[in-house]
């Protein structure tokens, strides 16, 4: 395997945040991990990029409690091309917080981010405040 770029100990070479940001924003669905009640849980979300930000829909639940009370979570976002042979992942890990700002939510409706939920349901739009985001990637054998 040859990479160009630092690696880590394992031989997987390291994303520039560049190159993690530009991945993210090219995706649209990965997982959310988070701690509620002192249970770990990992669920599935569309979410879209405001600057370094994942943002997200969400209705009453786990996921809305958590950023509710601006808990911590981990957000990674990942992809297997058989073609190309290449892998990626990227994990965002941060506070998230429920966003009222009407500039933000106008923001975050433009990016076309769709919900899971029927149209007539109720959503509220969170926030990853980023505090690190790292990637790696890898050619596959």
């Amino acid at each position: 395997m040859t990479h160009i770029g630092p690696t880590d100990r394992r031989g997987l070479r390291v994303l520039s945040m560049d190159e993690c940001l530009l991945l993210l924003r090219e995706s649209r669905m990965g997982r959310l991990g988070f701690v509620h009640r002192g249970e770990p849980e990992i669920l599935p979300i569309n979410f879209g990029m405001d600057s370094t930000s994942p943002v997200f829909r969400s209705s009453w639940g786990n996921k809305l409690d958590t950023a509710s009370v601006g808990g911590l979570v981990a957000l990674e976002a990942d992809e297997v091309d058989l073609h190309t042979r290449r892998a990626w992942s990227v994990v965002v890990k941060g506070q998230a917080v429920m966003e009222y700002s009407d500039a933000a939510i106008a923001r975050y409706e433009a990016l076309g981010v769709p919900a899971w939920l029927p149209d007539d349901a109720e959503t509220f739009w969170v926030r990853v405040l980023a505090e690190s985001v790292s990637g790696r990637e890898l050619d596959l054998p």
